[in-house]
């Protein structure tokens, strides 16, 4: 189970309490965990969200407890080896919203975090923010940023008429990706020297190390497909996203359309927003190259 964060069943909670007793674990009480146990250099954190976090280098005794929790029926999800190496560092994760979306910016963000910080992010549920509701995204923007800390977190926005610069300039979305996940890492370590690493979802590995300066290439990067397993990247994933809807709410209730989120269902609103503005509002609100735009100037 080693790369794995088990997920415990609420009714089997006090049976794992009294197993940790029974082989030495003394207990501890942590804000937003059911306890923290500690036996030699083993730590086993259980939250009330049912997660298990365990942490230290007490081999022998990790698979002994991970073996006792799947006896409970506890589940988890392996992760690659690129992802379970990084657990309990500290290290940068960044991730972007708005890339498929017509209306709306391009967002980057970035979150660093620690042992610390990560079992924090966890007890208040940080997780892919593709698997959140709207509004569980906007109400765990300001626990994050807390749970990080000042200085910990980084949001990039790139709003419609940059970024339609930049893809004429760049004509590539990776290289504006690169781009902007390289400034958010680059500003991340100008207030976080001792940091050594980053964790980045998979888009293009080249791009990126061509896109980060003298600082940035000091640093390990760790890229994987569906990196917002990471709890540094799920927490930048929220914020970005955040940021995001927000903008589109402030920028629909200025124009009067509501602007619609995603690529497809989009045309209508387009189409009203340009008989009320003028096709010259498209450029501040819209991502130019998506094909939509040719289906609203044509219609």
């Amino acid at each position: 189970m080693a790369g794995t964060v088990p997920v415990l069943p609420h009714e089997r909670f006090s049976e794992f309490r009294e197993y940790l007793k029974k082989v030495g674990f003394d207990f501890e009480k942590r804000p937003h965990q059911v306890f923290l146990a500690r036996a030699g250099k083993l730590v086993v954190s259980l939250y009330e969200s049912g997660k298990v976090v365990i942490a230290g280098s007490d081999s022998q005794l990790e698979r002994e407890v991970r073996w006792y929790l799947s006896k409970l029926g506890a589940a988890g999800e392996a992760l690659p080896e690129r992802l379970a190496s990084v657990a309990g560092k500290m290290r940068i994760g960044t991730d972007e919203a708005g890339k498929g979306d017509y209306f709306g910016p391009l967002v980057v963000a970035g979150a660093l975090i620690d042992e610390g910080s990560e079992k924090r992010l966890l007890a208040i549920g940080v997780k892919d923010s593709k698997k959140l509701s709207d509004r569980t995204i906007t109400a765990l923007e300001k626990e994050i940023k807390k749970a990080l800390g000042d200085g910990r977190w980084e949001v990039l926005r790139i709003d419609p008429e940059k970024y339609n610069s930049l893809h004429s300039e760049m004509g590539n979305v990776n290289r504006i990706l690169a781009w902007a996940h390289a400034r958010v890492i680059e500003n991340l370590l100008g207030r976080n020297t001792d940091c050594a690493l980053a964790v980045v979802d998979q888009f293009s590995t080249s791009s990126l190390a061509n896109a980060l300066m003298q600082k940035g290439k000091e640093i390990k990067i760790v890229q994987s497909v569906r990196g917002e397993r990471d709890a540094a990247v799920a927490a930048a994933s929220i914020l970005a996203r955040a940021e995001f809807l927000h903008w589109l709410e402030r920028m629909g209730q200025e124009l009067g359309v509501e602007l619609p989120r995603g690529a497809s269902g989009v045309i209508n609103a387009a189409r009203l927003l340009v008989s009320r503005h003028g096709k010259g509002a498209l450029m501040g609100v819209a991502k130019l190259h998506f094909r939509t735009t040719d289906k609203v100037i044509e219609g």
